[in-house]
């Protein structure tokens, strides 16, 4: 057990913790795991009296993943997680801090897992448009 390890010149590792070394050839390991990161930004987004979906995510592979939201408008908006297993077909997952009003944030995280999940939103008061951004931030697994 040598603790952290910063520089070996010729020396010889015979162990490393899950993983086997013979001869000088990694032969066998247990795992070997970095979460991968992806963002997605979709900005000045006008809002209308309907829901409106956003592109959907496939978030198959993905371990953690959410929505952030900023009103940057003038009006209130309202915002929900749908997700699909067909990418057809949407459910209500979650809904957001409704309504959120002008200059706020919010953040939703889905409570369910499907393969596809999507942001929709729209004007909280009808006729009253506003503008959002959303970010979208995921790990992989």
């Amino acid at each position: 057990s040598a603790g952290t390890v910063t520089n070996l010149l010729d020396g010889t590792i015979t162990s490393v913790l899950g993983a086997t070394i013979t001869a000088g050839t990694l032969s066998s390991v247990t795992s070997i795991s970095q979460r991968s990161f992806i963002e997605q930004a979709t900005l000045a987004i006008p809002t209308a009296d309907a829901y409106t979906p956003l592109p959907a995510n496939t978030t198959s592979v993905l371990g953690t993943y959410s929505y952030f939201i900023l009103n940057t408008g003038a009006n209130p908006v309202n915002t929900r997680v749908e997700i699909s297993a067909d990418g057809t077909n949407y459910f209500v997952d979650t809904t957001g801090e409704n309504p959120l009003p002008a200059g706020s944030v919010d953040v939703i995280v889905p409570a369910r897992f499907l393969k596809y999940t999507r942001l929709s939103y729209q004007s909280a008061t009808p006729g009253a448009a506003s503008t959002i951004n959303v970010i979208f931030d995921a790990q992989g697994t």
